[in-house]
């Protein structure tokens, strides 16, 4: 097992001890029903579903931690991409995206010679060119991590996630079952760029949710947002024991049973660009919020449909009683899909200061789906439930096509190491009256091992497990009723990420690994599918050690097709040298040449203690862009041509 893989089990797995003797219990909450969920008929109806569970899953350290539901945006029923590999290019605001004119959220932006990012506080704006320059800097005055942007027009969207949530819109695990405390407020600024040297905050709008992500298509931005009720929480006095232990869950169940509505349901407050309340109360109204006859926990799972023409005026609102973790979208259809792997609860019994921290462990592994309707730019409608066993990876697991849903799952959650053997699977579901309903399935793939990479074209999928090699499985999908596997090829190491190039082929972005699949570095691989039966790798091209944030973030990665130049960024160092405490951090381009070989172009070094987070193109330049500053280089050669800093940014 790599370190990296050891690490990431390790962290998922620490995820299940917080908050005090709060756990993950895998397999404990119930599947979703593949069947259509139904709106409250009042809001007192909606309340006392919200308190009933709310008092079921109370702890003598609060309650509302529930089971992880979720969902994740899915492409159109309908069929628009090629079945062929054909060569895929950056988005038309410089990022790199899932679904052909679907525009994703990102932390850079690049459109008519402008470049957005996010940095130091302020939405930094420069004129992009051999030598750019910054044309403004609007401080925003609201500190956040991760922000992302949209980009319609002459206007900006800024989305600030805000305090503990998990972020996982582009892909990677996650649990969504946090508890309350760690619920996160989501803030959209909208800004006029309309003169970009002098940018107007038109608005704000806050939720008290979670934020997941965010989809442009056809003019409508659906943000998908989590929230979790929070009662008042009573903990445990001293000295700690049963006794204390039972009057805080006392008090927590009556808490639960006196909750408001306005603590059960997410709230927006809408302001001016000075700062002025221009609306505030419910994020959703109570007969937009469907459910499930069975339990699904007390999370409200939201999608806001804007129109930034208009404004931050919720054109459209509809939820269900869920959580949700990853974000698919395609210009007609909304998946939400979360994969379930238990309840927070006590850890088998009550917990005291003396008590042993043990938790039941079982194999069970669903990933619920909802699907919504968003044909209509003003309106999202919610379209049927379903689920499949296994967990999906992240969003690129599914994929809509030709009025079919495809998901990859993997069996044993990535934190159980010693469970039973894992092995992966693609189901192919049906959208119909009684809700998504599988219409067949192929099981079996990588035996022991679990889904790191995954790409659809149409009728074809590319799979890859990894575990000490890697096994890239080509499935023919053109039967939704038997989808089988047509081609497999193995080779040391892993990709991560899969990307078209055209002519039948694949590049895929990952690590190396040894004989016992201990990673030893940074790799290119270039995989040959022309003939599907007999996928074979053509050419391989090593980095050297090191980390690149295109492996777990697709959008971190770029391919100019016209050059037929990979961009992507990367920290190299070597253990036990130097560059282990003073890593190299460039912008690295890759050709791709049309006899199928891989070619080192360049690489783009900037300061140690500048790391790189987006390496974006145009026509003639490749830009480097970090919360310092954007610097820019020849897309020939990838020779520095110029560079600008940030007001207020990190000195390089």
């Amino acid at each position: 097992m790599s370190s990296r893989r050891s690490r990431t089990a390790g962290t998922v797995a620490a995820l299940a001890l917080v908050a005090g003797g709060l756990t993950l219990l895998p397999g404990a909450a119930p599947p979703a029903l593949a069947d259509t969920l139904v709106p409250y008929q009042s809001c007192d109806a909606l309340l006392t579903y919200y308190r009933s569970e709310l008092v079921r899953t109370a702890t003598p350290y609060g309650a509302g931690g529930v089971a992880s539901g979720g969902f994740v945006m899915e492409d159109s029923a309908r069929p628009k991409a090629a079945s062929a590999l054909a060569v895929a290019g950056s988005g038309p605001t410089g990022t790199n995206i899932q679904e052909r004119g679907v525009d994703e959220p990102d932390s850079v932006k690049t459109v008519g010679g402008l470049l957005f990012a996010f940095s130091a506080d302020a939405l930094q704006i420069v004129r992009t060119g051999a030598r750019p320059t910054l044309l403004s800097s609007l401080a925003l005055k609201t500190p956040a991590y991760g922000a992302e942007l949209l980009v319609q027009d002459d206007r900006v969207l800024v989305v600030l996630p805000g305090g503990g949530g998990m972020n996982i819109a582009s892909g990677g695990v996650a649990s969504s079952s946090l508890p309350t405390d760690l619920a996160s407020t989501t803030r959209l600024m909208l800004v006029d760029v309309a003169d970009p040297t002098a940018p107007k905050l038109l608005e704000s709008l806050e939720l008290d949710a979670r934020y997941l992500s965010a989809r442009l298509s056809e003019g409508a931005v659906r943000l998908v947002t989590a929230s979790t009720p929070a009662p008042s929480t009573t903990s445990p006095a001293e000295p700690y024991g049963p006794p204390q232990e039972k009057t805080a869950l006392e008090a927590n169940r009556a808490a639960a049973r006196s909750a408001t509505l306005e603590q059960v349901l997410p709230t927006a407050v809408r302001r001016d660009g000075s700062g002025q309340v221009v609306s505030r109360g419910p994020a959703v109204e109570c007969d937009s919020v469907r459910h499930t006859s069975a339990p699904q926990g007390v999370s409200t799972l939201l999608v806001t449909t804007l129109d930034l023409g208009k404004g931050l005026e919720p054109q459209d609102r509809t939820a269900v009683t869920t959580d949700g973790d990853l974000v698919y979208a395609s210009a007609d259809r909304l998946y939400v899909a979360t994969s379930r792997w238990g309840t927070t609860g006590p850890l088998g019994g009550p917990v005291t200061s003396n008590a042993p921290i043990t938790a039941p462990i079982t194999d069970r592994v669903t990933t619920e789906l909802h699907a919504f309707d968003t044909t209509s730019p003003t309106t999202t409608r919610y379209a049927g439930s379903g689920s499949v066993p296994g967990y999906v990876y992240g969003r690129w697991a599914l994929s809509s096509y030709a009025g079919h849903l495809r998901v990859a799952t993997t069996t044993s959650p990535p934190w159980d190491e010693g469970g039973p053997i894992s092995s992966s699977s693609v189901t192919v579901l049906q959208e119909r009256a009684d809700g998504l309903v599988e219409t067949g399935r192929l099981d079996g793939l990588g035996p022991g091992e679990r889904i790191f990479a995954v790409r659809y074209f149409g009728d074809l999928a590319t799979v890859v497990t990894f575990r000490q090699t890697d096994p890239l499985y080509v499935l023919d999908l053109s039967d939704p009723t038997a989808p089988r596997l047509q081609g497999e090829l193995k080779v040391p190491g892993f990709s991560t990420y899969l990307h078209p190039v055209g002519d039948d082929r694949l590049l895929g972005i990952g690590q190396d690994a040894d004989a016992d699949g201990r990673v030893i570095g940074l790799q290119v691989s270039l995989f040959d599918l022309s003939d599907r039966s007999r996928p074979t790798q053509s050419d391989r091209l090593s980095l050297g050690e090191g980390y690149s944030p295109a492996l777990y973030d697709s959008r971190a990665f770029g391919y100019d097709p016209e050059r037929r130049l990979a961009l992507l960024p990367m920290t190299s160092y070597d253990a036990g040298s130097a560059k282990s405490v003073n890593p190299d951090n460039e912008a690295i381009g890759i050709r791709v040449s049309e006899a199928g070989t891989l070619s080192l172009v360049g690489r783009l070094a900037l300061d140690p203690q500048t790391q790189i987070d987006r390496v974006l193109h145009d026509d003639t330049q490749v830009y480097a862009v970090s919360r310092a500053g954007v610097t820019a280089a020849g897309a020939d050669d990838l020779s520095r041509t110029g560079s600008v800093d940030f007001p207020g940014g990190p000195t390089r």
